[in-house]
């Protein structure tokens, strides 16, 4: 894909979650693509274009009360998947498909639990994306040490305000997520290039995998990349937050594994 501008895709795929008083994880295509604990409580939007695949596509809802003795405040679940016309709010009866429940006693305790799944085609289509028919990721240890290369890479990247190997480091992602959500490459380059000036450069130091949550996911094609103290993976104190991406995804390509998302 070249790096010029890309056509916007006209219709967006959107999820919409509303959640309160509960541990919830949402799944896209066997994907995490958003996680919250019994503290939070949000109405979050997300377009997701960029994990659909060609066929179906399948979301599923997991929900449950961690401890249903101390409840505080109101229980409130609900998930809605959205297609539409790019730029434009929909209402909740336009939704695809929705899941909505408040009751305490249709609601799972203890571990997290699947209370809603529904399946649906991308059309159009705007991939397909390199993830989605990548070789299958085991996580062992050569994955391992290639993860804390990326961040590594990154990180020294983004010291040295080498914004052309920052770029490099992204390809993937800025092609695709153009592609996705009808962005400009060129916006998104200038993106990575602001990031780079505003760095503030930090002595190197040695990243450690205990730092790190490694999951596997989407069919065993996607790494997860995350730091376990909920900080930017791209930190370079770790006892301290810093801005920048709470997670990154990776993709065993031909050039070995690489920032997909």
């Amino acid at each position: 894909m070249s790096t010029s501008a890309v056509a916007s895709p006209k219709i967006q795929y959107v999820v919409e979650l509303q959640h309160s008083g509960l541990d919830v994880r949402l799944l896209l295509n066997n994907i995490e693509i958003a996680s919250a604990g019994v503290a939070d409580r949000a109405i979050t939007q997300q377009k997701v274009n960029g994990w659909l695949l060609g066929g179906a596509n399948e979301l599923a809802l997991h929900a449950a009360i961690p401890d249903p003795s101390h409840i505080q405040g109101p229980l409130d679940l609900k998930c809605l998947l959205f297609r539409g016309a790019h730029g434009r709010q929909p209402d909740e009866e336009e939704a695809l498909a929705k899941f909505a429940e408040r009751d305490k006693a249709k609601l799972p305790a203890g571990a997290l639990q699947q209370v809603w799944k529904t399946s649906f085609p991308a059309d159009p289509f705007y991939g397909p994306w390199l993830w989605s028919s990548a070789p299958v990721i085991t996580l062992d240890s050569g994955t391992v040490q290639a993860a804390l290369r990326i961040v590594s890479s990154v990180i020294d990247a983004l010291n040295a305000r080498n914004v052309q190997k920052l770029i490099d480091l992204f390809r993937v992602q800025i092609d695709e997520n153009a592609a996705a959500y009808g962005m400009k490459v060129e916006r998104i380059e200038q993106q990575l290039r602001g990031w780079a000036e505003s760095w503030t450069a930090a002595p190197p130091r040695t990243i450690f995998p205990d730092e790190y949550s490694l999951v596997v996911e989407g069919e065993q094609r996607l790494l997860r990349i995350q730091r376990k103290d909920g900080h930017s993976v791209f930190s370079t104190n770790p006892t301290a937050s810093a801005p920048g991406l709470s997670r990154i995804y990776a993709a065993r390509l031909a050039r070995g594994l690489a920032i997909v998302r």
